[in-house]
């Protein structure tokens, strides 16, 4: 005598189907933010890096350097700048902290994640600024890029040679969930990074 069949019924299976694009439909939207958060954090994280290279390369190659952010378009890249280069040798260099005729661009240009953003005025959904910041680094609306120089100390300086005012420098950083990063630069020359927490209205250091 045959023996019955063992297999699933098409019932069954729908059944099982039915389950798995449920468990799937709760677990996508987590799984995207994930994503989200960990294209925010990295591009928090790159920044920090290329600023920290500036930074030790004007130090120790005793020439000014500048990272310049273009919030337009997204991309920011890392230069040497004209240092005790006379204007004899290259005309453009009339000041140490102009760029060579002929930019010297260090690594070429980075590019930000799709769907985030850089931001240089303080977005309207944090209420304050990060570590030492006091201000926005450039008055909102100024065209960009926004240049953070060093000096050849390492220490952030404005394109004049001064010291940078209103506590350094900051970059805010937003993903299209409303999320920010600030990658900061200090007075004293220390980069870090920064995570808005929208519960408790704070930064939270990273």
């Amino acid at each position: 005598m045959a023996k019955k069949g063992t297999g699933f019924t098409v019932l069954e299976l729908l059944v099982v189907i039915l389950i798995m694009g449920i468990v799937a439909a709760m677990a996508l939207p987590e799984a995207l933010n994930a994503i989200k958060d960990y294209r925010l954090n990295s591009d928090a994280t790159f920044m920090a890096s290329t600023l920290n290279v500036a930074r030790m390369q004007a130090a120790s190659q005793y020439a000014p350097y500048r990272v310049a952010i273009d919030f337009l378009t997204g991309t920011y890249w890392e230069e040497q700048l004209c240092g005790d280069t006379p204007s004899s040798v290259d005309s453009n260099c009339t000041s140490p902290y102009n760029p060579y005729s002929t930019p010297r661009i260090i690594g070429g240009t980075q590019y930000i994640s799709q769907g985030d953003s850089f931001e240089t005025c303080r977005p309207s959904s944090v209420t304050s600024y990060p570590g030492e910041i006091q201000s926005d680094s450039i008055p909102c609306g100024s065209p960009p890029p926004l240049y953070i120089y060093f000096n050849t100390r390492g220490s952030p300086v404005d394109s004049s040679g001064n010291m940078a005012s209103n506590g350094g420098y900051v970059v805010y950083i937003t993903n299209s969930d409303q999320m920010v990063e600030a990658v900061t630069v200090a007075v004293g020359g220390a980069v870090s990074t920064w995570l808005w927490n929208p519960v408790s209205g704070t930064w939270n250091g990273k």
